[in-house]
């Protein structure tokens, strides 16, 4: 569980799921299911991760082109 990791895509799935999470609570009446909101409302707050670390990525070489001389046939 990781701690500010996740996408601002994924911070609005889970307002939108925490909000239709206590608007079925409240209109079906079982008040406890609109609890349930909470932690999906912490977990996109605090931008939880959950899962496993993802695999580092392998450094890619840099590969330098060479330095150009100016054009002596031209004159500025």
């Amino acid at each position: 569980m990781r701690f500010y990791a996740i996408t601002f895509d994924k911070v609005v799935i889970r307002f939108y799921l925490m909000m239709a999470v206590v608007l079925i609570g409240m209109f079906s009446g079982y008040y406890a299911i609109a609890l349930l909101a909470l932690p999906l409302f912490l977990s996109a707050i605090l931008g939880i991760q959950f899962g496993s670390a993802p695999a580092k990525k392998k450094a890619t070489p840099v590969i330098s082109l060479p330095a150009t001389q100016p054009r002596k046939d031209k004159v500025a």
